[in-house]
């Protein structure tokens, strides 16, 4: 028997850890530190790490793929906690295979990036790695070196018990080149991109206290550039640095897309930054994503005034837009659908030219941007996506003073689906003198 067992109604009230159904995940504002320390679990990375492959082997006994081969630096780093420092993401000097039912093999760049994943990944050993075999730049060389790529495939394939000219081999990305001189070697590639989305749909407890993180930083970037960045004489460009800076000071490992826009920028919305200078009264438009803690991203947006009260048509421009993010958070829950979603927003090109224009937009996002599915009137409501409990997402949406003007606003929400409905990760304030004071 429990020592809480017999307690009274009375006695469960008096202390918080009584609370039902309480998930220190759920719950942005039980922020974890960054350091390791003795006293608290924190993030377990070796469950982390465990728990995506697990998840990645799943997919593949779904999907009925023997061994997958992935080559992007995202997609390593999920399967085997991995990181190629940015700058080897698809440049074909590392890859990994998955297998169902057997640990990834990992082949690796030979020298002193080998020497740095034998002195730090233990969990990496020495009967699962091998020489990555580049061949993307070799210029004249380029078929005969990748036909030895396949080759090494193959064994390694067949060492573990999968013939991948007579079973499948998916793969998540390959060039034109490399794929013709596979099949031509017989091999039986599949797009795995869809397995691989799935797998990384739902999070762990140890990837959300990641994203929390993330997500905090990133309200702390809006609070650095609203009170001490943007200011009129500044130029957007100037905001992006220091903001980046910042990020870089806080811990990010890897920062960019970042978007700042100012005055006529907004409307029509250019989604980069320029050297225009900030003026007073200026509405800006700062999206902030992949700030980059330990692989886990954030992807928020927010606009606001500089240094003036906002203009009546301003508020009314932000009112509509913040109203308009509010209907399409309400419908999420377990049990609804990406469809559900796109329905909440207006008819837009999306609807008119079946596509995606990333105005009115919601996805999946976490260990890299983009990680699953975009939500959009194009084709969302046609192929909806079941939402599920822990599911994280960020969703986006827009409105301007319409053609010919110079004012927009975009808004942006990072949150973890709950089982009753989602908690909001991302807390940097919206604009009170538009919508009142928001409790949150």
């Amino acid at each position: 028997m429990g020592l809480r067992d017999n307690w009274t109604k009375e006695e469960h009230s008096w202390d918080f850890f009584s609370a039902k159904d309480f998930k220190h995940e759920w719950s942005p504002r039980h922020l974890y530190g960054q350091d390791g320390c003795d006293f608290q679990e924190r993030i377990n990375w070796a469950r982390m790490r465990e728990y995506r492959y697990g998840r990645l082997q799943w997919a593949l006994k779904k999907h009925g793929i023997p061994a997958l081969l992935l080559n992007l630096g995202d997609n390593i780093r999920y399967a085997n906690g991995t990181w190629d420092y940015a700058w080897k993401g698809n440049n074909g000097a590392r890859y990994l295979l998955v297998f169902p039912d057997k640990p990834a093999y990992f082949f690796d760049t030979i020298g002193i990036d080998m020497e740095v994943t034998r002195m730090h990944c233990p969990w990496v050993t020495e009967d699962r790695l091998d020489t990555a075999i580049t061949y993307k730049f070799a210029a004249g060389g380029f078929a005969e070196q990748c036909k030895r790529y396949w080759e090494q495939i193959k064994s390694v394939c067949k060492a573990n018990g999968v013939d991948i000219t007579k079973e499948k081999l998916g793969i998540d990305s390959i060039e034109i080149g490399g794929y013709e001189i596979a099949k031509s070697m017989g091999i039986n590639l599949v797009p795995a991109g869809q397995p691989i989305f799935e797998a990384r749909y739902k999070k762990n407890q140890d990837e959300l206290e990641a994203l929390k993180i993330a997500a905090a930083w990133g309200d702390m970037g809006y609070w650095k550039a609203k009170n001490e960045f943007a200011k009129p004489g500044v130029r957007e460009r100037e905001v992006l640095g220091k903001v980046v800076e910042f990020l870089y000071q806080l811990g990010a490992q890897h920062c960019w897309g970042t978007n700042v826009a100012s005055g006529g920028n907004t409307n029509p919305y250019i989604r980069a930054f320029t050297d225009k200078l900030i003026r007073q009264g200026d509405m800006i438009t700062l999206d902030l994503n992949t700030n980059n803690y330990y692989g886990y991203v954030q992807d928020t947006c927010r606009s606001w005034v500089v240094e003036r009260k906002m203009t009546s048509k301003q508020k009314d421009v932000y009112k509509r837009c913040y109203d308009l993010l509010q209907k399409s958070l309400s419908i999420v829950k377990p049990g609804a659908t990406t469809g559900d979603i796109a329905k909440t927003w207006p008819r837009y090109y999306d609807n008119t030219q079946k596509t995606c224009t990333l105005v009115q937009f919601a996805h999946t996002i976490g260990c890299g941007l983009y990680e699953g599915f975009w939500v959009s009137q194009g084709f969302s409501p046609d192929y909806p996506v079941e939402i599920e409990e822990n599911f994280y997402m960020a969703l986006e949406v827009f409105t301007s003073d319409g053609p010919g003007g110079n004012c927009s606003v975009r808004l942006e929400e990072n949150f973890v689906v709950t089982k009753d409905g989602i908690s909001i990760f991302s807390l940097f304030p919206f604009e009170e003198e538009a919508v009142g004071f928001i409790d949150n």
